[in-house]
């Protein structure tokens, strides 16, 4: 049994007894059949063999490792790598050619709106295993077979939505998989459908609790939030109005994903398939977050920085599993925030209001909370017009350019204010900050 944790690893295990619908069996074995010991066994054989595969296979990965002078036969951990890291940039600068060691068989985008997506592909043996591994991460917050499972994930190109719709078919839970639609659609059917999980990005959930709380609350026994941050108020809110409790989840279409368990100290972290590290720390401990992956064969990713900032608690959990946990995220190592489950940047806007001639150069877009709504506030100095005629052809322009972001809007998961501000207001400092996050982060 070692030979076989060992070469085959846990985690490829666990995705054979999810496939043969013993999810029960397989969380076991994860939460209970390795020690920290056993563990770092399995990274440093995967590991290796990852960095040999990609040397063979990845012309991209082949030529950073000559311009480094990495001997990947050398290396035992990801920290031996020095200042080598895979950027979010690379998958948009170079050919997926560069970075496929071997043909894909489907492919995802990031949930981001910027103009130019980033792109991971997968094979469908590879997208089977990281549902089953969700499906057992589903099982550890308290789904079971005997629920009755509504999930909103958005589909569009993004993994959530299929992934979390394969899981729980996996778990052989009553589910439903409409997609991100209207949330008063949703709701008009709760009760009908006598569902008591659900599955969705927070704010949309936040606009699904505001309807239940104008018009009542059908009962429900558990709650699972992606995608964006969750305050501690906004959660006080859900779990009240629901009387159930919210469980969160961490990931991304890169990979990476950890989900709360019922203490709710930190996301668990799925370190039989990924390589963990925090670069960059400061004196809390807080860094990058920064991940390998062990088991993907068709676009491993050595080093990827993720962007989110964030620390590793190394204390064992309550729960008894042995994997690290990864702290609530403090932020991101850029200007990227989360509005109704999508990242916006500033090119976003800067697309947007390069259509609108009145609209001046300095100009700011503030994201921030009234009670338990996000708000999207364009702060506008104008070179002509005024706001009245302005806003139209700036709604326009974002249906035109950004359809997931304005779709998010119609759908009431934000909303959308414009302020003009007096000329010269907004540059008080030699760089005008273009997009700043006001929400309280607690």
């Amino acid at each position: 049994m070692w030979r076989q944790w060992l070469v085959g690893g846990v985690a490829s295990t666990v995705a054979t007894l999810v496939n043969g619908r013993s999810v029960e069996a397989a969380y076991r074995l994860a939460s209970r059949a390795s020690s920290p010991a056993t563990l770092h066994s399995i990274q440093a054989w995967k590991l290796r063999r990852t960095l040999h595969h990609v040397a063979r296979h990845s012309p991209f990965y082949r030529r950073l490792f000559q311009r480094h002078g990495i001997d990947v036969a050398k290396i035992s951990h990801p920290a031996e790598l020095g200042d080598l890291f895979t950027t979010p940039q690379d998958l948009i600068d170079h050919p997926a050619d560069d970075l496929l060691c071997r043909p894909a068989q489907t492919f995802y985008e990031t949930s981001g709106t910027s103009q130019r997506r980033k792109t991971i592909y997968y094979s469908y043996d590879e997208v089977e295993a990281s549902a089953s591994l969700m499906a057992v991460g589903l099982y550890h917050a308290g789904v079971r077979p005997s629920d009755r499972v509504i999930s909103t994930s958005d589909y569009h190109y993004w993994s959530g939505g299929p992934w979390f719709a394969r899981a729980v078919t996996k778990l052989g839970a009553f589910g439903s998989f409409p997609g991100k639609i209207p949330p008063a659609e949703v709701y008009r059917r709760l009760a009908e459908h006598r569902y008591d999980v659900l599955i969705g990005d927070v704010s949309w959930i936040l606009r699904l609790t505001e309807l239940a709380r104008e018009q009542g609350a059908p009962p429900l026994r558990l709650i699972l939030g992606a995608s964006e941050g969750l305050p501690r108020r906004a959660r006080q809110f859900i779990e009240e109005v629901w009387g159930a409790r919210m469980f969160m989840c961490y990931g991304c279409t890169e990979g990476a994903g950890g989900m709360e368990c019922r203490v709710r100290s930190g996301y668990h972290l799925n370190e039989f398939s990924y390589f963990f590290e925090i670069v960059d720390q400061d004196a809390a401990g807080n860094g990058q977050v920064v991940f390998t992956t062990l088991d993907r064969t068709t676009m491993p990713l050595v080093r990827y920085r993720v962007g989110d900032i964030a620390s590793l608690i190394q204390e064992p959990c309550e729960c008894g599993i042995v994997t690290r946990r990864l702290s609530p995220l403090r932020g991101r190592s850029d200007e990227l925030v989360m509005l109704g489950g999508e990242g916006v940047d500033p090119t976003v806007f800067e697309a947007i209001l390069s259509e609108v001639p009145q609209v001046s150069p300095s100009w700011q877009v503030v994201i921030r909370r009234d009670g338990h709504r996000d708000v999207c506030e364009l702060r506008l100095e104008l070179e002509g017009g005024d706001l009245a005629s302005v806003t139209p052809r700036i709604r326009d322009a974002m249906r035109a350019k950004f359809d997931t972001t304005w779709k998010d809007y119609e759908l009431g998961l934000f909303d959308l204010r414009f302020t003009e501000v007096p000329r010269g207001t907004l540059l008080q400092e030699r760089k005008l900050r273009r997009l700043v996050d006001e929400r309280e982060r607690d």
